[in-house]
């Protein structure tokens, strides 16, 4: 599972992703007192899809939890 918001703030879209609901607050309240708005909110099951990385498409990586279930070795 991991959280997705969009934060509007000082003209640009801040995107937060987390796997931790308390991380994910936390970022998405710092980002509101510097008088930001939070255009939406979601939450993802397990889900793989593409992300754009410098500009390149990617696969979605891997969480932690789900790379240890798979018997692999995490970066951190």
């Amino acid at each position: 599972m991991f959280l997705e918001s969009h934060v509007w703030l000082h003209n640009q879209i801040h995107v937060i992703i987390s796997e931790s609901v308390n991380t994910h607050e936390k970022a998405i309240a710092e980002l509101k007192a510097q008088g930001g708005t939070c255009l939406s909110d979601q939450c993802q099951q397990n889900t793989l899809g593409s992300v754009i990385v410098n500009g390149k498409r990617s696969v979605w990586p891997l969480t932690k939890a789900e790379t240890a279930a798979q018997g692999g070795v995490t970066n951190g």
